[in-house]
């Protein structure tokens, strides 16, 4: 009598999965990860894509920077980087790089430098933004902004090298 339960419950069980498996092959599924696109209309021209505004200047890096860039005071190129840092992240790291390049070390460069690892964490850029944290503890080492960027990278400032003078 048990025998004839356990071969009934595992027959059972087949028979569950072979419907499950007939079921499943019968949906048409789309690949994981995609979502269907729509068909354009019949008859509907594509759009082209626009091409940049005559307006913008290129670096040597192929990022796009505003051309009143190259005159723009440190000040007004800080409000500009805090402005785009959510809205246009890209732009934001682009103009915090060129800020590093030409303005240096500057009382404003502990913050550009935050803000440039806010650009890369919004681009979804969290490597290029854990490496740009070494880099500001690397040349802001009391930064006021070092515990933020901790909690948002989870990367550590280097230990010191040798016994403090």
């Amino acid at each position: 009598m048990k025998r004839a339960i356990h071969i009934l419950f595992w027959l059972s069980v087949l028979a569950a999965l072979l419907v499950f498996l007939l079921r499943r092959a019968e949906k048409p599924q789309a690949p994981t990860g995609t979502h269907p696109q729509p068909s354009p209309a019949v008859g509907a021209a594509t759009a082209p894509v626009p091409a940049p505004p005559a307006s913008v200047v290129t670096t040597d890096a192929g990022s796009i920077l505003p051309p009143e860039f190259q005159t723009m005071s440190e000040t007004a190129l800080m409000g500009q980087i805090r402005d785009q840092v959510r809205t246009n992240p890209s732009l934001a790291v682009a103009l915090a790089r060129a800020g590093r390049q030409r303005f240096g070390d500057s009382p404003d460069s502990d913050e550009r430098d935050k803000l440039l690892v806010e650009g890369l964490i919004n681009l979804q850029k969290i490597g290029d933004a854990r490496v740009e944290t070494t880099y500001y503890y690397r040349h802001h080492p009391n930064g006021r902004w070092a515990n933020y960027l901790f909690a948002m990278t989870g990367a550590h400032p280097d230990p010191p090298s040798g016994p403090a003078k």
